[in-house]
């Protein structure tokens, strides 16, 4: 794809945000196909994750991919979760692709603004493309593709950023793909989140 032929789009989602709002999870760009924030694939169990925290349950649930918009939304205000993306505005070099490589983005989301007037004290990044991308557009210089992002991040927080004169914590987690590195099962990631989302 020449650049000729590149066509900008921008994100399309809203920032889901709440009064309650006490952490963010963001992830990269949704997929062409995606009808909501993680919601493309049964292979993706962010909503599973989260509804088995919202109902206090010790394993994890399925099929919450499916449930309403709405009923996602009451799943974030309960446990006083926001939600974003860190790419804006992007094309794609393979619209069949859900890869991050095939992202080229143009702009990247002004997370900072967009919490500066919320009670939001944490960003919880849940793919480490995110993170990177993150960490990129902290240095004001133009939006890179994935494999230009040389950053080294492990779990747990990785900057702290000064918004509106408070500090807020930035966290990777694991990835809420079924797959995993070895030991990651959904028992350890339903775990993993449970303890990060409940931390005050």
């Amino acid at each position: 794809m020449s650049i000729t032929e590149l066509i900008m789009k921008t994100h399309p989602f809203k920032p889901i945000l709440f009064e309650n709002s006490r952490k963010m999870i963001i992830g990269t760009l949704p997929p062409e196909s995606a009808p909501f924030y993680f919601s493309n694939s049964s292979n993706t169990r962010l909503w599973d994750i989260l509804y088995s925290i919202s109902t206090y349950k010790t394993e994890i649930s399925k099929g919450s991919i499916f449930l309403a918009d709405q009923e996602k939304k009451q799943i974030l205000k309960s446990l006083s979760i926001a939600i974003y993306d860190i790419i804006f505005k992007y094309d794609r070099s393979d619209y069949s692709s859900t890869r991050d490589k095939h992202i080229i983005p143009f702009e990247y989301s002004e997370l900072t603004r967009i919490i500066e007037n919320t009670n939001i004290d944490e960003l919880i990044f849940v793919y480490k493309n995110a993170a990177k991308w993150f960490l990129h557009s902290l240095t004001g210089e133009d939006p890179v593709t994935s494999n230009k992002l040389k950053y080294k991040l492990d779990y747990g927080v990785f900057t702290v950023q000064n918004v509106n004169d408070r500090e807020v914590s930035c966290s990777l987690l694991p990835s809420p793909l079924n797959r995993g590195k070895k030991g990651e099962n959904l028992k350890f990631k339903l775990e993993y989140y449970r303890r990060q989302i409940q931390m005050k």
